[in-house]
């Protein structure tokens, strides 16, 4: 798979391999499975990084985006023999970390726990107590190199995703290509955000930005909210985006820039400051200007055809994907795998005969928020029928995905909904199936994931079932 993310982080992650290899030996390598996955996380990018320093094990959390949380990577020696007590405790110390940028070492029971962390991303080792100062250093250098592949990733791999999958722009890849390209003009941090009728979301984020802010809606008093929505022109401040409580880095004031309509108005704008300060060139700023102009005509023409498309592949009383938008998003270009979710609400003809159809519509408007609500930007939600819906998570494992799952069911069973004052229970049931894990083609998810649904409600309903071979005979 020949993606613009893989390539750059492959290049990083392959780099301080090498460096690292050069102060340490590593035994030979095994040779690679036939089947061979071209992704570098977890493995091989994370084993080669912990064999290259001695690592007991090393840890990589990726922030997914708004809403979805984040993934956590691990590699560790099989020689260490670690107790989930002690990888509890890890896990808990890298969310801990998430939170602050930085770096850190602390001395746990098992060794020295080093750790950097920006944008809600974080990477850590595990290294023997003894590690002297220098080797500390080493792997703190290392870490770094790790974390800006780490965090550049997800935005990447959406960007690369766009580019494979279409054959014209929507307005995330606009936003995505714009910031990426103030950030290569200017050496920029970047935050790209389109008004959609009073409301503005962020669209684009750059490599050197906050990556948990992409897809977030502005307040309307944020600096980069009033510029894209036309009541201010360009603009500068310290915090554009108005996050609570304030942006507490120290950095220069951002610069604010409309984005504009071919016909004139604001149909956007873009806040990016390079992070060391300073006067930025002439030639720098003509540049940053031309690509302004430029996304700003693209960013016209994405918006409205996403407005063109939205009544042929939408939900109309969800927003959700109908079932031909899910199964046109569905059959993009994308990763070499991925989970299929199907669900749908359980005694949902009970609710309707009791409580009436209106009580239905919303119960599943409850449902379709809280499933947007735990799944990442790039993932595709769809209500395909009555009560029937479908995830599909591109790049996930069957566990990752039964862990989707679960999260969404425990949300759902313990989130209150009443209809006009009374109360009513809703819960859900599960059936995934993943590719390659379940099939060898990923036109036989659907029929697995459905056959996996048929035997959660058979079973009792409000739980997860996965799909198996044995399940053949059960489902019929």
């Amino acid at each position: 798979m020949t993606t613009v993310w893989l390539l750059l982080l492959g290049t990083a992650i392959g780099f301080l391999a090498g460096l690292s290899a050069r102060r340490r030996p590593r035994p030979a390598l095994p040779n690679p499975p036939e089947a061979a996955t071209p992704h570098l996380l977890p493995d091989p990018a994370l084993a080669w990084l912990r064999r290259a320093i001695g690592a007991m094990g090393v840890w990589a959390l990726e922030t997914r985006g708004t809403g979805a949380g984040a993934r956590t990577y691990q590699s560790l020696d099989p020689a260490w023999q670690a107790g989930d007590t002690e990888l509890d405790l890890i896990e808990r110390r890298l969310a801990a970390v998430s939170a602050r940028d930085g770096e850190g070492v602390e001395q746990l029971d098992a060794g020295l726990l080093v750790t950097a962390a920006a944008g809600g991303s974080v990477v850590a080792a595990l290294v023997p107590s003894g590690f002297s100062a220098s080797a500390q250093a080493a792997v703190r250098s290392d870490l770094a190199a790790l974390l800006d592949g780490v965090g550049r990733r997800p935005v990447l791999h959406d960007l690369a995703q766009v580019r494979d999958g279409m054959a014209v722009e929507t307005v995330e890849s606009v936003g995505l290509r714009l910031a990426f390209q103030v950030e290569r003009i200017a050496g920029a941090e970047a935050y790209v955000a389109v008004a959609d009728g009073s409301t503005v979301r962020v669209i684009g984020v750059s490599g050197l930005a906050d990556r948990r802010l992409l897809g977030q809606f502005l307040s309307s008093d944020a600096v980069l909210a009033r510029v894209a929505l036309g009541a201010d022109g360009l603009a500068s401040s310290l915090d554009p985006l108005g996050r609570p409580g304030g942006d507490r880095r120290r950095h220069p004031p951002a610069r604010i820039d409309p984005l504009l309509k071919t016909g004139g108005g604001t149909i956007g704008a873009i806040a990016w400051r390079v992070p060391e300060g300073g006067t930025v060139a002439p030639q720098t700023i003509r540049e940053v200007d031309e690509a302004l102009r430029a996304a700003g005509v693209r960013l016209e023409s994405a918006l409205a055809l996403a407005a063109a498309t939205d009544q042929a592949s939408k939900d109309p009383l969800t927003g959700l994907l109908n079932r031909r938008g899910f199964e046109e998003r569905m059959g993009r270009l994308g990763p070499d795998r991925g989970t299929l979710v199907s669900l749908d609400l359980d005694r949902f003809k009970l609710l309707n005969d009791t409580l009436g159809h209106a009580a239905g519509d919303a119960a599943l408007i409850h449902l379709a928020r809280i499933l947007t609500d735990q799944v990442r930007g790039l993932d595709a939600v769809g209500r395909v029928g009555g009560e029937e819906f479908l995830l599909w998570l591109p790049g996930t494992t069957l566990e990752e995905g039964v862990r989707v799952a679960d999260r969404i069911r425990v949300r759902l069973g313990t989130t209150s909904w009443d209809w006009q004052g009374r109360s009513w229970p809703l819960s859900a049931s599960f059936g995934v199936a993943a590719w390659p894990e379940t099939t060898r083609s990923r036109e036989n998810l659907s029929v697995q994931a459905d056959a996996a649904l048929y035997v959660a409600k058979r079973a009792g309903r409000d739980r997860v079932v996965t799909w198996s071979a044995a399940l053949k005979d059960v489902s019929g």
